[in-house]
């Protein structure tokens, strides 16, 4: 999963990167496509983010809707690649199903050397990848969620 909508890296942030948190919008539309989550019911047993604060704040999102821990690590930072995920994903070899939470274009490219297909990783989107060993083309992109699909998930009546 990519974070929700962030603020720009201002004179808030100090024109960092790092501290750059979800808008008002971003985590309201999160808090809506964690909703939509549940409703998709994958199983889930953990989440894994990058230590970024909107991914973070995305993270503790989900995390909570979906009633799992969540475990900050960074080997999610910006510039993460499929080894540093299969690093991450092996601090927690019980969990059948963890959700990653992370940056572009590192979730595109992650994806695309799992599966061989490229993406459009838009915030809030989530990628849903079986994979037996995580190793270049070794995994099924099963499903692709934009955020507004997901939105629609939790509420069935609104238009995605």
């Amino acid at each position: 999963m990519r974070h929700g909508v962030a603020e720009d890296a201002g004179p808030a942030t100090g024109f960092r990167d790092e501290p750059r948190a979800l808008t008002d919008g971003g985590r309201a539309q999160m808090e809506v496509a964690a909703r939509g989550l549940v409703q998709l019911g994958l199983g889930a047993e953990v989440v894994i983010s990058s230590p970024l604060t909107r991914c973070r704040q995305t993270a503790a999102i989900v995390g909570e809707a979906l009633g799992i821990p969540v475990h900050e690590d960074p080997r999610l930072s910006p510039g993460a690649e499929l080894d540093r995920l299969a690093d991450a994903l092996g601090a927690h070899p019980d969990a059948g199903c963890v959700l990653a939470c992370g940056h572009q274009p590192d979730m595109s490219g992650i994806v695309a050397e799992l599966t061989g297909g490229l993406v459009e990783f838009r915030k809030g989107a989530l990628a849903v990848i079986e994979a037996d060993a995580l190793r270049a083309h070794g995994g099924y992109l099963r499903a692709l969620y934009p955020p507004s699909a997901l939105r629609a998930l939790a509420d069935p009546g609104s238009a995605p």
